[in-house]
C-alpha cells in the first residue's frame, strides 16, 4: 500500500504499547496512537461536550479485525472497543469507551 511507510513512521514516532484482547484469540501487544480529546457541539439547549477516546493501529499489526466489545489496555487503563473504523489506507482507528 502507498501509506505503509508513512503509517509505520507515525506509529513509531507517536505510538505507545497497547494490549488487545479479542474473544477466542490470543492477546496481542501492538503500538498504537492513543488520543483523548473533548468535542463540543452547540445545541438549542446550550453546548454539549463529550470525551472521545481512540487508538489508531497499523492494520498489519492487528492480525485480523478487532470487533466491537474487544478489550484494550493502554496507559494502565482498560477500555472496550465501541467501534472499529478502518481508514482504507492501512490503519484502523478503534473508538474506545472506558471500562468500569
Amino acid at each position: 500500500m502507498f501509506f505503509d511507510d508513512l503509517n509505520s513512521a507515525c506509529a513509531g514516532a507517536f505510538g505507545e504499547p497497547a494490549v488487545i484482547r479479542r474473544p477466542g484469540r490470543p492477546d496481542i501487544t501492538v503500538t498504537g496512537i492513543f488520543d483523548r480529546r473533548h468535542y463540543q457541539q452547540d445545541t438549542d439547549g446550550g453546548p454539549v461536550s463529550t470525551l472521545v477516546t481512540s487508538l489508531a493501529v497499523v492494520d498489519a499489526e492487528l492480525g485480523g479485525p478487532v470487533p466491537a466489545g474487544a478489550a484494550i489496555e493502554v496507559r494502565g487503563l482498560t477500555f472496550t472497543v465501541s467501534e472499529p473504523r478502518p481508514d482504507g489506507q492501512g490503519m484502523t482507528v478503534l473508538l474506545l469507551r472506558e471500562s468500569r
